[in-house]
């Protein structure tokens, strides 16, 4: 690992230009889409539908 590649570890994403968090995004090759949004709001949706139907 190179001292460059060390940097760009610490950078937070508000810092990093658009162009070169594209290129670190092609470069991951993690391409999760859109499901786990979907997922994560259906679970938070059944959280909260049991919980009132639980309580009343």
């Amino acid at each position: 690992m190179s001292q460059d590649d060390d940097k760009d570890l610490t950078r937070q994403d508000e810092e990093i230009d658009a162009a070169h968090f594209a290129a670190e995004e092609i470069k991951d090759k993690h391409d999760f889409g859109n499901w786990p949004d979907v997922v994560g709001l259906a679970f938070a949706a059944a959280v909260i539908w049991y919980s009132f139907s639980f309580t009343g």
